[in-house]
């Protein structure tokens, strides 16, 4: 090639990326140039690592981590993420009413944007942004603004000026903590009249102190939600007076977070009337909280033990066994449906309402010390079991009860004395199990 056509050729693409690269850092793509006269500034809020907000009295100070915005100054809290993506969203779309270009000193002074009622910085982006905001315009509801490094005066929607004034309080997370049920492995909950204690095992609650039994885990959630989804009412309340700590009147929550970590402890203090106070170390020092904080006062073992009979999957039973009032039957999957041990068909509607009834049953209370229960000698049995595939519900061995519950006496009309399967507990089931149990039996045969 002609060494001459070589240079030009060279120096024609340098010529094109030069002009390329001039282009991009200086001429604004259309549609940025059209964000760029439609709002104040133009900045991509989640670039944004800290924000300073000067008013008259004080500045806010906010700064991003990794868990979230903070406030640094005047106070040092975890910030209302709601709020400040309120603040960093308005200012985003701060949309322009109309652009003046001047730099005419008595034009700032009569704005306001000499001395700037608030004044916002954003770091963390390409470019620092600073937008400074005046006094009101001749129409309601706008504001005069100016962008830092732009000779014009902006009227702009004032709603900004009132987010950006609000309290200090207004900033701050109005949640106690910013934990779910799901980030805790493990707490203990101590008041005077006792402790209790209950842990996450295999992704299941247990019960470890004042008993050791399964726990809800729906009524578990539902404790700890309140507790740390509590809202804060009043920030920095005054501490709780001596009289205040008499027994009764105080309770700490310690918690563990999953995973391991160093335990939190949330102290909850019952003051005059329904009013409570808390004391949670990353929070400060006394804080007024919801009076649903109380609700730890009144919280017990029995309240967030599981109240389960048992539950058994319809297509996983292959016998049921059946005792009531010294009768007994079972009853056995058969090719097409259910029969008993001597060949008679048994309703599989009947079957299946009866595994309903059983799986819908929940404890009423729990008896530890209760007379007169009939337990030592139950007067009703139900047993669900499944079979090995390699044996039958005929076979005396490969059974494997799945549930089963014993009836005992009456504790009143509606409810019966009962013990389920794997533990030592008298607990009350509702009546309508027993009766439902009985019908497998017909009425009793009438003597002669």
């Amino acid at each position: 090639m002609n060494p001459r056509a070589t240079l030009f050729l060279l120096f024609l693409t340098l010529a094109v990326l030069g002009g390329l690269f001039y282009l991009r850092r200086h001429v604004l793509p259309t549609r940025d140039a059209e964000e760029a006269r439609r709002y104040a500034a133009v900045f991509v809020p989640d670039d944004i690592s800290a924000m300073e907000i000067a008013r008259s009295s004080d500045t806010v100070v906010l700064e991003r981590d990794d868990a979230g915005w903070r406030i640094a100054s005047p106070v040092a809290d975890r910030a209302s993420p709601e709020n400040i993506d309120r603040i960093l969203s308005a200012l985003r779309f701060l949309s322009v009413r109309d652009r003046v270009a001047t730099d005419d000193p008595a034009v700032l002074t009569e704005s306001g944007l000499t001395t700037p009622r608030v004044r916002v910085n954003l770091r963390g982006g390409p470019e620092e942004v600073r937008i400074d905001f005046g006094s009101d315009t001749a129409l309601p509801g706008e504001v005069f603004a100016r962008v830092a490094g732009q000779g014009t005066v902006l009227r702009v929607p004032g709603d900004i000026v009132g987010l950006c004034t609000a309290p200090v309080e207004s900033f701050r997370d109005a949640r106690l903590t910013d934990l779910v049920p799901g980030d805790i492995e493990k707490f203990t909950v101590r008041r005077t009249d006792g402790e209790m204690s209950l842990r996450r095992e295999r992704g299941k609650w247990l019960i470890e102190k004042p008993v050791q039994a399964p726990a809800d885990p729906r009524a578990v959630d539902a404790f700890l939600e309140s507790l740390l989804g509590l809202r804060i009412a009043k920030f920095d309340a005054p501490s709780e007076p001596e009289s205040a700590m008499i027994p009764g009147r105080s309770a700490v929550i310690s918690l563990t977070p999953r995973g391991g970590g160093e335990a939190m402890e949330i102290e909850i203090m019952r003051g005059e009337g329904n009013s409570a106070g808390a004391r949670f170390a990353p929070r400060g020092n006394a804080l007024g909280v919801d009076e649903s904080a109380l609700g730890i006062f009144d919280v017990s073992p029995e309240a967030l033990r599981d109240r389960s009979v048992g539950y058994v999957d319809p297509d996983t039973v292959d016998r049921i066994d059946l005792e009531s009032d010294g009768r007994r039957l079972d009853v056995r999957r058969a090719d097409s449906g259910w029969k008993t041990s001597d060949g008679n068909a048994v309703d599989t509607a009947k079957v299946e309402a009866l595994v309903e009834l059983f799986n819908n049953t929940k404890i009423g209370a729990f008896r530890p010390n209760a007379s007169g229960t009939g337990l030592d000698a139950p007067r009703q049995r139900l047993v669900f079991s499944a079979w090995l595939s390699e044996n039958t519900a005929e076979d005396a061995a490969g059974g494997e009860p799945l549930a089963a519950v014993e009836i005992g006496a009456e504790e009143n009309a509606d409810s019966v004395f009962a013990r389920v399967l794997g533990s030592e507990d008298t607990v009350t089931v509702p009546a309508a199990l027993g009766r439902e149990i009985a019908e497998f039996f017909g009425p009793p045969a009438t003597p002669r």
